[in-house]
């Protein structure tokens, strides 16, 4: 499981007459990743597409076209349909059918454009609505300069200095003064020049307009609301359209598809005039079937190899990568998301999905963990699942919902329902004084004992048994000696997560023969950070004379003395700050975790003992109506503040963890890998 799926090179040669049934089984099989030709062997060339390429090629293109006027995108299939059905029917989708989407979403496109300009026309007209000319007058003449738009300041006195024959009409309207000024021709340079003295700004007048300004802005607001009313029926065309085709538009897409692809895949293949050559990587465990299929198909008139391992080797060593297949349990394979974000394992890797798995919704429920917050996010996760069905919105649906019910696991290690006990604290009063499973057990009648304020106003839940030391639980999150608790948990996860990266990346780089890099670099690392912790333990319990300290800095010099024979030499000591930053870093885990509950605490104190009480009059006693709306309304607003915030934080920093201070022990440091993508399509909107 932590291992990619194991794959072998293959070969696959035969007759150019037996091509198109052996793409027809390998598509249907989806199992060969290809290998692309290079055309590095000059006896080969590059092959040639199927005869009908060209033809699917044309139909994707159209049918793509019908799909973005239709705004058609790629989702879960409501049903699927028969091949024969799809066949039957894709005339008509790429003939009548799309030609009338087209034909309709165009004349949609250039009555949009008509109403752009009409309400460009009359945004630009209305500053002049005011002059008492008519539009056909404000332009066209031969040996009169006509200077139309808006100024700053009046223009006539200046206009008469430069040109003693003139013409002005001014208007103000809205703060906008308006002139058409008219001059000789000769004139203009200079008229021009005192404008712009002016701040004057010229106005585009539409041609073609005729009549009052103010009843050409009538006419084109009328004709743009006109335009508008044609539009509606054209545009609920299309989303009828869409609504009885969209299911079987994709379906015909995938169909097309997949005839495109098979008929374009001998372009990756090396080619003679009478022969094939197809090479690609398959799971080691399905060559057996995969070869009988192909020789059965071809009556045996391909041969179909597996290539030695060391054959295989010296591809790789020539840079050729081996295409990684993760292999995870169902309930795993979401959390596959969370690598494939980073970056797809290398086929020598690990693959961490696992490992994040296990811990990424551990560490979610301890930073959250709250029963109300995580019942909450459950429900929500549960009911997005059936809108968002895409693979990828599944897949973080499921990473949460599997979080969040960590988060209420931990909610009842914490006691915590909306933050401390919660509104419980205040509606039953006294009575969370009893145990859940039986008597509270007093915490000094039995063996451990971390202080009653350590358990909060619950007291220690569960039963009262003779010789039996209890449940050290609800932990109380906001006391002094929890939080130190918490702070040891936090480091054992730190050392346990960062330690199992580091024992994975001596694996690695064993794997690829890197033994001074496995020895001398990942393993002291593992060292220093697991005695480190060690070492701080044994202060705590004993000071610096403890067995673990002296032990622990034994093997951190021991370490830091591997990590100066290492690649690095000397500067490999440099990294000592980061390996015990990383450690520290996961004291996020409780930090972020204390901040979430003392604001739920916060909410709670504010609205029961806070605005509730200031609102009645000072008592906790007869609260008005007032009191108990706003009381609530605050309630709701800071739990829902801290419920989003609630699902951000805890799900970024373990992210965070994974990212930086996991996976740079052991992960992608040759570059990262190639998934593996075999020849073929899982369908979804066919079936046979």
């Amino acid at each position: 499981m932590l291992r990619p799926v194991e794959m072998s090179r293959v070969v696959v040669a035969g007759s150019n007459k037996v091509v198109e049934p052996i793409i027809e089984k390998l598509h249907e099989m989806n199992l060969l990743h290809l290998v692309n030709y290079s055309g590095a062997d000059e006896s080969f060339e590059m092959g040639k597409s199927l005869e009908k390429a060209s033809l699917y090629a044309e139909q994707l293109i159209k049918l793509r076209s019908i799909e973005r006027y239709l705004d058609i995108s790629d989702k879960m299939p409501d049903k699927q349909f028969p091949e024969s059905q799809v066949l039957s029917q894709m005339d008509g989708i790429l003939g009548s059918v799309g030609d009338d989407v087209i034909a309709t979403a165009e004349r949609i496109a250039e009555i949009d454009n008509e109403i752009k300009v009409k309400q460009d026309q009359a945004k630009s007209l209305k500053p002049l609505a005011g002059l008492p000319l008519d539009l056909e007058l404000l332009y066209g003449y031969d040996s009169l300069a006509a200077f139309v738009g808006t100024v700053a300041s009046p223009v006539e006195a200046d206009v008469s200095k430069v040109s003693y024959v003139n013409e002005v009409f001014s208007s103000t309207s809205g703060g906008t003064n308006a002139v058409a000024v008219f001059v000789p021709v000769e004139k203009a340079g200079d008229v021009s020049a005192v404008l712009s003295e002016h701040g004057f700004s010229e106005v585009s007048v539409p041609r073609g307009l005729t009549g009052s300004v103010a009843g050409a802005i009538s006419t084109l607001e009328s004709d743009a609301k006109r335009l508008e009313g044609e539009k509606a029926p054209l545009e609920k065309k299309l989303k009828d359209l869409k609504a009885q085709h969209e299911d079987l538009i994709l379906a015909i897409d995938e169909h097309i598809s997949i005839q495109s692809q098979k008929a374009e895949s001998p372009l990756r293949f090396a080619s003679t005039e009478n022969a094939f050559v197809v090479d690609g990587w398959v799971p080691t465990g399905q060559f057996d079937m995969m070869k009988k299929e192909l020789e059965s198909v071809s009556g045996s008139r391909v041969q179909v190899e597996m290539l030695e391992s060391s054959e295989a080797e010296k591809l790789v060593e020539g840079g050729e990568d081996i295409p990684t297949k993760m292999d995870n349990p169902k309930v795993v394979r979401p959390f596959e998301l969370i690598t494939r974000l980073f970056a797809i394992p290398e086929y020598k890797e690990f693959d961490p999905t696992p490992l994040i798995f296990v811990f990424f919704p551990l560490m979610f429920g301890l930073i959250l963990g709250d029963v109300g917050y995580g019942l909450i996010i459950f429900l929500v996760m549960l009911m997005l699942r059936r809108k968002f069905r895409t693979p990828g919105w599944q897949s973080l649906i499921s990473i949460v919902m599997i979080s969040s019910i960590w988060a209420i696991i931990f909610g009842i290690l914490f006691g915590e329902f909306f933050g401390p006990l919660g509104l419980w604290a205040y509606i039953f009063s006294g009575a969370h004084h009893v145990g859940l499973l039986g008597t509270v057990a007093h915490p000094h009648s039995i063996g451990i004992d971390f202080g009653p304020e350590f358990y909060g106003p619950l007291g220690r839940i569960g039963p009262t048994i003779a010789g039996f030391a209890g449940p050290v639980f609800p932990m109380f999150r906001l006391e002094t000696a929890s939080v130190l608790v918490l702070i040891g948990i936090s480091l054992f996860i730190g050392v346990i997560h960062t330690g199992v990266g580091s024992i994975l990346g001596v694996k690695n780089e064993l794997a690829y023969g890197e033994k001074k890099h496995a020895y001398f670099e990942r393993l002291p690392v593992l060292l220093f950070q697991v005695f480190f912790v060690v070492g701080l333990l044994g202060m705590i319990i004993g000071g610096l004379s403890h067995p673990l300290v002296i032990l622990s800095a034994v093997i951190l010099v021991v370490s830091i003395g591997m990590m100066v024979k290492g690649p690095e030499g000397v500067m490999g000591v440099t990294h000592v700050p980061f390996f015990v930053s990383n450690l520290i870093s996961y004291l996020r885990l409780l930090a972020i975790g204390l901040a979430s509950v003392g604001v739920a605490f916060a909410a709670n104190q504010l609205a029961f003992y806070v605005a509730m009480p200031m609102l009645s009059g000072g008592g906790h006693d007869g609260f008005t109506t007032i009191a108990i709306v706003v009381g609530i309304v605050v309630l709701v607003t800071v739990h829902f503040i801290n419920l989003l915030l609630g699902i951000l934080s805890p799900f970024m920093h373990p992210l965070r963890l994974h990212y930086v201070e996991m996976f740079t022990k052991f992960y992608s440091g040759h570059g990262g890998g190639v998934e593996y993508s075999p020849f073929g399509r899982v369908r979804r909107f066919l079936r046979d």
